[in-house]
């Protein structure tokens, strides 16, 4: 057992107490940690769609309230329990939690400290900027496990993303490109507004004519979906990866049937992306061959802004700072 610094008697922490309020800023007891588990102090706690649905109660799961939402954070060791590996979770080293039933299970990441299971936690690269590690883990696992797990691109094929301008597409497109797809499309609401990321890729807007694609990963759902499966080629795969844009989608299914299109959902509950993989994608990041726009907000504005996302008004990538 380990701990390098001595918590304070209370911690500030984000706290759902109705399903479907925003968050309540409050001061608690920070948590202690038992066998296999790791003390974090926590930098910062990305804001993700899954959070949000969760917190909406119409997640199929539903924490006991209140609960501390917070799939996804980074920040340094404090402490750890029995069997868990001093040497690598020594206090002060930098890591990323993920997973493990935070926000949902157990408390999460919108807190000044959390603990987390063991297998949750890994180490961040040197160099790599705290909100970036926060923020980038989820959707660039989701961005590879679309395109080469469950969407197995292969070089030479061609590639159309929806939603292109948001975290998790503008991450696929990117990786499709350096992967060696011949094409890489993103449709986005308006291309002339999109900083663009990548010269390889052509943005173009969702009413634009294309050539048909090998692969579609589809970030946004909704209505959109059986309008982009017709450009997918006969025989080709569609990635279901979100639906921002809408929970229910119509399909004609004579016409799925014949496009020949494999219509595939990500479910990145069950799909595990290789370690080799997961540290490749964030020396990336450091390097600048991966890049993922991030918006720093202080928790003080945390509960106004989960009320943006979710009503569509406030959009990208944001990662609460403590």
């Amino acid at each position: 057992m380990s701990a390098s610094e001595s918590l304070p008697q209370v911690m500030r922490a984000l706290r759902i107490h109705q399903f479907g309020i925003p968050p309540i800023p409050e001061d608690i007891s920070p948590p202690r940690f038992k066998e296999g588990e790791v003390l974090v102090r926590i930098v910062a706690s990305a804001i993700n769609h899954h959070d949000l649905d969760v917190m909406s109660g119409e997640f199929p799961m539903r924490p006991a309230l209140p609960y501390i939402p917070g799939l996804e954070g980074a920040g340094y060791v404090v402490g750890s329990g029995e069997g868990v590996d001093e040497e690598t979770f020594a206090p002060g080293k930098a890591v990323r939690v993920y997973g493990g039933g935070l926000g949902l299970a157990r408390p999460g990441t919108w807190a000044e400290y959390v603990v987390a299971p063991k297998q949750a936690v890994t180490l961040l690269p040197d160099g790599l900027d705290m909100a970036v590690g926060a923020g980038c883990g989820s959707v660039a696992m989701a961005a590879y496990a679309a395109l080469f797990l469950v969407g197995a691109l292969k070089a030479g094929e061609r590639v159309g993303v929806t939603g292109a301008s948001g975290s998790v597409g503008s991450l696929a497109a990117q990786l499709a490109v350096a992967q060696g797809a011949s094409t890489v499309i993103g449709w986005v609401r308006s291309p002339e507004k999109v900083k663009k990321f990548s010269e390889a890729v052509d943005l173009v807007a969702y009413d634009s004519p294309i050539e048909p694609v090998d692969l579609l990963i589809d970030t946004v759902g909704g209505p959109l979906l059986s309008k982009r499966i017709l450009d997918v080629k006969p025989g080709g795969r569609a990635v279901l990866v979100g639906y921002t844009a809408g929970e229910r989608a119509s399909l004609f299914l004579p016409e799925l049937m014949v496009q020949d299109v494999r219509l595939l959902p990500l479910n990145m509950m069950r799909q595990r992306v290789p370690k080799e993989v997961v540290d490749e994608i964030l020396t990336q990041f450091i390097d600048g061959s991966l890049h993922l726009p991030i918006d720093q907000v202080s928790w003080r504005d945390a509960a106004k802004v989960v009320t943006g996302l979710r009503r569509g008004v406030l959009s990208g990538r944001v990662v609460i700072t403590w």
